[in-house]
């Protein structure tokens, strides 16, 4: 399969497309097809080589956040079949065209959206949110100033 591959840890420059081993699979992991994948600080970060991919994730391929298709199924996967639209979050990896994830830890990809904009979700929504409406009790009709947006 192809990924954008850190050929040298020095930012976007330093990526190289290149041909690597199809990810394998374990009983309770899914073989995603991505689709679509977003740009954010922590990627950028990745590819300078200021923010290492934790244990078991790819070393040399960057990439947090995608969306895709169900490719294939561990033995022991219940939550998804064949053909499921997804997205998630994994902490490297997700800069090519198919990556291994937990079963436990992809989301369904929202209907009314395509792949390229439910990419957008997993990190980026999903920390705001986690943010103002979990943590901070935010609920409707009520208001917020955010500053300090870019990252």
């Amino acid at each position: 399969m192809r990924a954008f591959r850190i050929a040298q840890p020095t930012g976007p420059a330093g990526l190289e497309l290149a041909q690597v081993a199809d990810p394998v699979f374990g009983p309770d992991e899914v073989l995603v097809k991505v689709h679509a994948t977003a740009l954010n600080r922590a990627d950028l970060l990745q590819t300078m080589g200021r923010y290492p991919a934790p244990p078991g994730a790819p070393q040399d391929i960057p990439g947090l956040e995608f969306s895709g298709e169900v490719a294939a199924v561990g033995a022991r996967v219940s939550r998804w079949k064949l053909g499921d639209r997804v997205m998630g979050l994994v902490g490297g990896g997700a800069w090519a065209e198919r990556l291994v994830t937990h079963e436990r830890e992809l989301s369904r990809a929202p209907a009314n959206l395509s792949l390229a904009e439910a990419a957008a979700i997993p990190e980026a929504f999903l920390t705001a949110w986690d943010a103002l409406v979990t943590q901070a009790g935010l609920s409707l009709g009520q208001r917020v100033l955010i500053h300090a947006f870019a990252s």
